[in-house]
């Protein structure tokens, strides 16, 4: 801190108000208000939205109870109204459930991610990446195999189609034989 005391002076508590919006919470602010410039409604309003957000990037199923003590609010009508106001400026889908004073989180916009976040986010991402090979794999081991099949059964097929045609060629070189010999014997009987 005394680096960015000496390098910035008088606008480090700007500095620190900008860190907090970008990868802090409001309890950061609150515990630091007297150090930090002043925050009008909308802007603490913003900040208590920002917060919302991040518990959401940890849990799906959010309660009032540790929302009303991370936003420093004091009512469950003002943190809905909090809530709303995320919704109404697209950056949290989600449901409230007011009967059990919780919030149902579908999802969320895209905001600063944090350094601790950042090795979560690479390790999922290349879960992912590692998963989406080896489906890959398996659906070209899947297309050889069908491949290899389809061409088994495409010979079988002209081979059989072959032995068809042989077929009917040596009736059709017997059909004149039997035709005598059937005429033949029909006469002696005559």
């Amino acid at each position: 801190s005394s680096g960015i005391n000496a390098e910035y002076g008088e606008y480090e508590p700007y500095l620190k108000l900008l860190s907090i919006f970008s990868a802090g919470k409001y309890l950061n602010f609150a515990e630091n208000a007297g150090n930090l410039p002043e925050l009008n409604e909308v802007e603490l309003t913003k900040l208590r939205i920002l917060t919302i957000l991040r518990m959401s990037s940890n849990k799906r199923v959010l309660k009032y109870s540790d929302m009303l003590v991370e936003t420093g609010l004091s009512s469950s009508r003002d943190l809905e109204q909090v809530i709303i106001q995320s919704i109404q400026h697209n950056v949290l889908d989600c449901k409230i459930d007011e009967a059990n004073e919780q919030v149902f989180v579908n999802q969320i916009s895209g905001y600063n991610v944090t350094a601790e976040q950042q090795d979560y986010l690479l390790d999922s991402l290349a879960k992912w990446s590692e998963s989406c090979r080896t489906i890959t794999e398996s659906m070209q081991a899947d297309v050889n195999n069908a491949t290899c099949k389809l061409k088994t059964n495409v010979k079988e097929t002209v081979e059989f189609q072959k032995a068809v045609e042989a077929a009917k060629a040596s009736v059709k070189k017997e059909k004149p034989h039997r035709e005598a010999s059937s005429a033949k014997s029909r006469k002696r009987l005559a």
